[in-house]
């Protein structure tokens, strides 16, 4: 199990995490690791994951444009999918119904798509520069707010 914190664009959130001494003593037993679109926390269980995003919570808000849970590897989730797989206990139907993508550029800022665009992604002068593409399950609820405010 694992927490992505993505950071806002122009922000290191692992340096405004380090100077906080209240988020730094939540943190400083997982040994967050500092990735170019913010930070990535190894934990051990979901229930872990999802206590450590809610000590984080003011912190991921005014710093972070979102986080995602890793729940298995390469199977990324946003919070309300993980806080309902925490609660029931059920595993995730195969295929699941309702997935985003999202697309952070080296600049930091976040797009998402309910489906990829036909034409691809923007890409200026035709290379990525460090563009990271996340599939993230989702709930039916942020599948069709996506869906209907592009």
């Amino acid at each position: 199990m694992n927490l992505l914190i993505v950071s806002r664009p122009g922000i290191r959130i692992f340096y405004e995490l380090r100077r906080s001494e209240t988020a730094w003593h939540a943190l400083k037993f997982y040994r967050p690791i500092e990735i170019p679109i913010g930070i990535y926390i190894t934990l051990s269980s979901l229930s872990a994951a999802l206590s450590l995003a809610s000590d984080l919570k003011y912190f991921i808000r005014k710093f972070g444009a979102d986080h995602l849970f890793e729940i298995k590897p390469g199977i990324f989730c946003t919070a309300s999918v993980a806080k309902s797989r925490y609660l029931t206990r059920d595993d995730l139907p195969v295929p699941w119904p309702w997935r985003i993508f999202i697309h952070t550029d080296c600049e930091g800022s976040l797009s998402r798509f309910n489906e990829l665009p036909k034409e691809g992604l923007p890409l200026p002068g035709g290379k990525t520069k460090g563009d990271y593409l996340i599939t993230a399950l989702c709930s039916e609820e942020e599948y069709s707010v996506l869906q209907y405010n592009p």
